[in-house]
């Protein structure tokens, strides 16, 4: 009996031994679609390098005061590095640093937001799903709800991206580059010749925090695409320029509402909310795109605050050898209404910009030459300039 027990524990041990290899190498073969665990050292770090020098002449510049010399300037517009990666199937993070505006001459007609070191943007991102419908972010990122709060600039045909969203973005988070801390959801999911792309987030505004008030801005934008898909495969951000390669329509419906807010300065919002609307268009090598969108404000006692924000961009690709030449046009548009101490920017900014890109490496490699007309009684700096661009990136 002892034998038989000893026989039958020990052809069973010869068993395991020979099964368990092949059903740990089965399940290693089903679990390489989604290893939890498993780390993937060659997509675990990838820098990021990018830079973007300008080369401009200001014409007829100035401001209420006085009148501005016509002026060269050179300048590092942008200056990007950090890094990114996959370190895991399920998990990505992206880390960017900027140095922007280096060497921007104060007097010249050339508008912006920030210049010295700082946090750009630091985020990761969860896959919560085997396929792309369900996307983790959390960090410092984009609160963005419109077609160019989601555009890089790195993308976008007109000069700079345009400066009616500025307002759109400083409106929403205080800030110009709309990026703030938050968390939030976001997937896409394409069938045939239609897909739906969606984003929602929380985020906690720096510029609105207050010891009385704390709530935070909600923000939502879902985009219906017919044809080709804007997005094969989702990302937080979008491609600007599809290579003659899309034939699709996307339309995008955005929204941010917060709650009453203190805006540091003693007055507190009893509402602010920004909706809008937008649409992408190509077909092959053509591409046009805008947007619409409202911005109101109030609080007791003061008068409502009321902007509108919109732009019209298009462009042609046209194919060289390999690289591509594109003449665009865009002409953007802001007017904000009512009380300045709800949103300082009460008045009008105009922007018309015709030049033409020429992409020796996608955007990658971009050279561009522009003509930049500004005008509106919110420029610091109201003038004309021709400007020159090199755009060079990992």
């Amino acid at each position: 009996m002892k034998r038989s027990v000893k026989s039958f524990v020990g052809y069973g041990l010869l068993l395991l031994s020979l099964i368990t290899p092949t059903v740990v190498k089965s399940q290693q073969e089903k679990g390489k679609t989604f290893t939890f665990t498993e780390f993937q050292k060659e997509k675990a770090f990838t820098p990021i390098v990018a830079v973007e020098s300008w080369l401009t002449y200001t014409m007829d510049a100035g401001n209420d005061d006085a009148k501005y010399t016509n002026r060269g300037s050179a300048s590092f517009r942008r200056l990007r590095f950090g890094a990114k990666g996959s370190p895991y199937s399920w998990l990505s993070y992206e880390i960017e640093f900027n140095l922007d505006r280096l060497g921007e001459d104060p007097y010249s007609a050339i508008k912006g937001s920030y210049n010295g070191l700082d946090i750009w943007k630091a985020f990761i991102t969860a896959k919560l799903s085997k396929d792309d419908l369900l996307h983790l972010h959390a960090g410092y990122y984009w609160a963005a709800i419109s077609l160019d709060y989601m555009a890089s600039p790195w993308s976008v045909s007109s000069f700079d991206k345009t400066r009616s969203d500025w307002f759109l973005r400083n409106f929403m988070t205080g800030k110009g580059n709309g990026i703030e801390t938050g968390i939030g959801l976001g997937g896409l999911k394409n069938f045939d010749g239609f897909g739906i792309n969606y984003q929602v987030g929380a985020f906690s505004p720096s510029a609105f925090h207050g010891s009385e008030y704390a709530n935070p801005l909600f923000t939502g934008r879902v985009m219906f695409t017919v044809g080709d898909p804007e997005q094969k495969k989702y990302k937080v951000r979008h491609s600007g320029n599809h290579w003659n390669a899309r034939n699709g329509v996307t339309i995008g419906l955005g929204g941010a509402t917060i709650g009453k807010v203190d805006n540091g300065n003693g007055t507190a919002f009893d509402k602010s909310n920004a909706y809008g609307a937008d649409i992408s268009a190509t077909k092959g090598g053509f591409k046009i795109e805008g947007e619409y969108y409202k911005m109101k404000r109030e609080a007791t006692g003061l008068a409502d605050y009321d902007g509108t924000e919109w732009f019209v961009r298009c462009g042609y690709n046209i194919p060289v050898r390999g690289t591509f030449v594109e003449p665009t046009v865009t002409y953007d548009n802001y007017e904000g209404e009512g009380e300045s101490t709800l949103f300082k920017h009460i008045g009008d900014d105009k922007t018309f910009d015709i030049g033409v890109n020429w992409y020796l490496n996608k955007d990658k490699l971009k050279l561009s030459l522009h003509y930049v007309n500004q005008g509106g009684s919110l420029s610091e700096n109201i003038g004309d300039f021709v400007g020159m661009a090199l755009q060079v990136r990992l």
